[in-house]
Formats: structure tokens, C-alpha cells, sequence
């Protein structure tokens, strides 16, 4: 395997982009953002990086091509206000030369990728959505089914008192209605209740041992509690179900990291990083983000060896240039 770089220097510098640069990166965003609201949620996490990356390719040279129509507009409009008659002349030839037009699929991409990460909400939505489904996701009880879709759409207004009332009322009419749970669940995290959460998840695990949502957000309200070793386990059980998947290994370098065990951290992020590069994630910038912070924590506690020691483990050169 060749080693693949990770730029320290440029990841410890904060999201930016250049000035004269920063309406283009807006636009292009914005166009992509919407683009990518658009993609199925029930693709593969390969899938939904590849049409991620489709999505601001394409949105990437449709400005370009708009911004080269413009200027060529100008050039011609420059032209014809140099004739001296333009109502003598019945037809213009503008020569070729002047015509050319050259789009990069890959400028700036870097950038915009990084802000559409800050911004683009759709984007996290579509990403992590967990929408395999098993006999007992949904319910077969029509008033189940009505209260449930109701609670999505106060959900989706922020109106989480009143989403938390429809799940319950979903839940009593189905109680094997594991969606209703996994959605209750997140309801109450939204709100801070954890503990609560945790037992909407494990009522919802009762149900579906392998589902997604509750397996990963089990693990995250453990976190958010403090109950590392908890937390780990639920990763770690996470992993099992949807092997090779980086974000059992990125929930993983954050628990070790609050956990103040900044050597597994770091051993865990590399994993992540390394897996995200493998299907092409834009997520890949979190982890190479986590991992600049590892290194300023590791470097502050004399530990700059340990490092190095994991960055060789796993084939990966650090570069502070």
C-alpha cells in the first residue's frame, strides 16, 4: 500500500477559502446542496459518496460554464460597441479564438467540499440516513402509521414536545414498531434526554438487533452521559453488524478522546481516515481534522514518538510542510 499524506500544517488551519474565491464557493455549494438533498437514502455509504461527488463536480462546472458564457457575452458586447455602424452590417464572425471554453471538474473542489460539510445540513441527512428496512420498521396498523407520520413532520418543524407525544401514541398502538422507537429515541436526544433515548434504542434493538440508527445513536447518548466504557461497547457492537463502516472507528477515536486516552484515539481515527478514503467520503476531512487536533494534544504531553509510532502502523506519512 502506498503511504498516503495527511498535511498537519494544513489541517490545523481553519476552513477557509480565498477571498476573491468565496462567491464562487457560496454558489457552487448552494447548487450542490440541493443536488445532493435529491439523492436515495437507502444507497450504500459508497453510493451516496460517489453521487456526493457527482453532485459538486457537476454544480462545480455549470458555474464555470455560466461565468465563461458571461464573459464571452461581454467580449461580444465589447465588440459590437466598437463598430462604428452596426446597421450597416447584416452579420458578425467572432473568431474562435475568443470562443474558448475550459472547465476544471476538480477546481476548488477541496473548498467547496469543506464548506458544504459546514453548511449543507442535507448533506449529513443523506449520508447517514439508515434506511434498510426488516419486517418490524414499519408498522401494519394504519393509526400506528398516521401517528408516526405526523410525528415527522413536527419533527421536521423542531416541534419535538409534540413529536415525542405522536411517537408514544404510535408506540402504544404498535409496540414492536421499531422505526416509531428509533424515532422516539432521537426525539428525546434532540432535547438533551438521554437516558431516555437509550431506553427508546433498546427497545427498538429488542425489536431489530441489527438496526442502524438505534445501534449508532446508542452508542453516541452513552457518550454524551460520559459512560465511556459503555459507549465503546456500543461501537464496538455497532462494528460487528456493519463491518469495514468508518464510523465505528470515528465514534470510537472520539470516545477515547474524551475519555482523555489520546493513543487509542488516535489509533482509531487513523481507521477511520483510511476507511473514508477508501469510499471516497467527504468525511474524510472530520478525521483529518480529529487528527491534527490528536497531534496538538499528543505534542502538548511530550508524546510526539507515539505519534509517529501509530502514523507508521498504518502506512500513513505526516507531512508539516
Amino acid at each position: 500500500m502506498k503511504p498516503i499524506t495527511v498535511l498537519i500544517a494544513l489541517l490545523i488551519s481553519s476552513i477557509g477559502f480565498a477571498q476573491d474565491n468565496s462567491e464562487k464557493i457560496v454558489d457552487v455549494a448552494y447548487d450542490a446542496c440541493d443536488c445532493i438533498g435529491k439523492i436515495q437514502t437507502n444507497l450504500s455509504t459508497e453510493e451516496k459518496s460517489e453521487q456526493i461527488k457527482s453532485c459538486i463536480t457537476s454544480a462545480n462546472m455549470a458555474w464555470q460554464l455560466s461565468k465563461s458564457m458571461s464573459e464571452m457575452s461581454e467580449k461580444v458586447s465589447d465588440t459590437l460597441r466598437q463598430l462604428e455602424d452596426i446597421s450597416k452590417i447584416d452579420s458578425l464572425i467572432i473568431p474562435s479564438d475568443n470562443l474558448n471554453i475550459s472547465l476544471v471538474s476538480d477546481s476548488d473542489y477541496e473548498e467547496i467540499e469543506a464548506y458544504l460539510l459546514e453548511t449543507c445540513g442535507d448533506m449529513e441527512t443523506v449520508y447517514f440516513a439508515e434506511d434498510e428496512t426488516t419486517e418490524n420498521s414499519y408498522s401494519d396498523k394504519d393509526k400506528a402509521m398516521d401517528f408516526y407520520n405526523q410525528g415527522l413532520v413536527a419533527f421536521d418543524n423542531q416541534n419535538y414536545k409534540k413529536a415525542i407525544s405522536l411517537y408514544k401514541k404510535a408506540v402504544k398502538e404498535d409496540k414492536t414498531f421499531a422505526f416509531a422507537w428509533d424515532n422516539l429515541g432521537r426525539t428525546y436526544r434532540e432535547l438533551g434526554n438521554y437516558k431516555e433515548a437509550i431506553k427508546c434504542y433498546k427497545k427498538s434493538l429488542r425489536i431489530d438487533p441489527k438496526g442502524g440508527m438505534p445501534l449508532m445513536n446508542i452508542a453516541v447518548a452513552y457518550g454524551y452521559l460520559k459512560q465511556f466504557d459503555k459507549a465503546k461497547k456500543a461501537y464496538r457492537q455497532y462494528g460487528k453488524v456493519f463491518e469495514n463502516n468508518p464510523e465505528t472507528y470515528f465514534g470510537l477515536g472520539r470516545i477515547y478522546a474524551l475519555d482523555n486516552d489520546m493513543e487509542n484515539a488516535l489509533d482509531n481515527m487513523m481507521q477511520a481516515y483510511l476507511l473514508y478514503q477508501k469510499i471516497n467520503s467527504p468525511y474524510i476531512k472530520d478525521a483529518e481534522k480529529f487528527i491534527s487536533i490528536l497531534y496538538t494534544e499528543l505534542e502538548n504531553q511530550g508524546k510526539v514518538d507515539a505519534f509517529n509510532r501509530i502514523a507508521k502502523k498504518y502506512k500513513i506519512q505526516i507531512s508539516e510542510d
